[in-house]
C-alpha cells in the first residue's frame, strides 16, 4: 500500500510535483509583475498557465507562462494602464464626493461606490478572459462584465476570499507566504472559473482536442 503511495506516479509524489510546479509558478509570476505595468500580462499569464500545465498538464509552466506573456505583452501592458488609470479616477471621485457629503450619503457617492463594485467584479474575470480569447480589449471588457453578473454566486466567492487572502497577508501571515499562497488560490479559481469560460468557447472539431476541454 505504501509503495503505491509513495511510488513515482503515487498520490504523494503527484502532489508534491503538483505543489512545486504552483510555487515556481507563484515565483515567476511575482517577478515579472515588478515593472508594475506588466501585472497585468503576468496576471493573464499566472492563469493561463495555471489552468494548462498544471492542471491540464500540457506543457512546462514557465514555458507555457512566458509564452502568454510573449502573445499577451502589448496589449496587457495598455490594458494594465487603462485599469491604474480608472481605479484612480475612481478614487478620486469617492474621495471628493465623500468630502462633499460631510459624513452623508449622497447620489453622486452612491453613483462612485456602485460603479467600483462593478469595476471590482469585472477585474476578476478580465485576466482569465484576456487569456483565452483573442479580441478587442472592449470586448474583453464587456465578457468580463456579462460573466460576472451571470455567474455573480463565483464572483461573490472569489471576491471575498481574494479580499480576505490580501489582508492576511498584508497583516498576518509571514512575508514568505506570499510565494505559495497566491499560487495556491490561483488553481482553485480555475475549478471556478473555466465553468464558466468553457461555456462561451468555441467546441472542439470533430476528432480534434482541445486542452481546455479535458
Amino acid at each position: 500500500m505504501f509503495g503505491k503511495l509513495f511510488a513515482y506516479d503515487g498520490k504523494v509524489v503527484g502532489f508534491l510535483n503538483k505543489m512545486g510546479e504552483i510555487i515556481l509558478l507563484n515565483i515567476v509570476f511575482l517577478l515579472c509583475c515588478i515593472p508594475v505595468v506588466t501585472t497585468g500580462p503576468a496576471l493573464t499569464s499566472f492563469y493561463y498557465a495555471m489552468i494548462k500545465s498544471v492542471r491540464r498538464e500540457r506543457g512546462g509552466p514557465v514555458q507555457e507562462f512566458f509564452r502568454s506573456m510573449k502573445r499577451t505583452l502589448a496589449r496587457g501592458i495598455l490594458l494594465t494602464v487603462a485599469i491604474f488609470l480608472w481605479t484612480a479616477l475612481l478614487y478620486l471621485g469617492i474621495r471628493t464626493a465623500g468630502e462633499a457629503a460631510g459624513g452623508g450619503v449622497t447620489f453622486t457617492l452612491a453613483l462612485y461606490d456602485v460603479a467600483a463594485v462593478l469595476s471590482g467584479c469585472i477585474l476578476i474575470y478580465i485576466f482569465p478572459v484576456f487569456s483565452r480569447f483573442d479580441m478587442k480589449l472592449s470586448g474583453i471588457v464587456k465578457l468580463a462584465f456579462v460573466m460576472s453578473i451571470r455567474y455573480f454566486p463565483f464572483t461573490v466567492v472569489i471576491a471575498a476570499v481574494s479580499t480576505l487572502l490580501g489582508w492576511l497577508l498584508l497583516y498576518e501571515l509571514p512575508a514568505a507566504c506570499i510565494l505559495v499562497v497566491p499560487g495556491i488560490w490561483c488553481y482553485l479559481i480555475t475549478y471556478m472559473m473555466e465553468k464558466a469560460l468553457l461555456h462561451y468557447m468555441p467546441k472542439a472539431e470533430p476528432g480534434g482536442e482541445q486542452w481546455y476541454d479535458a
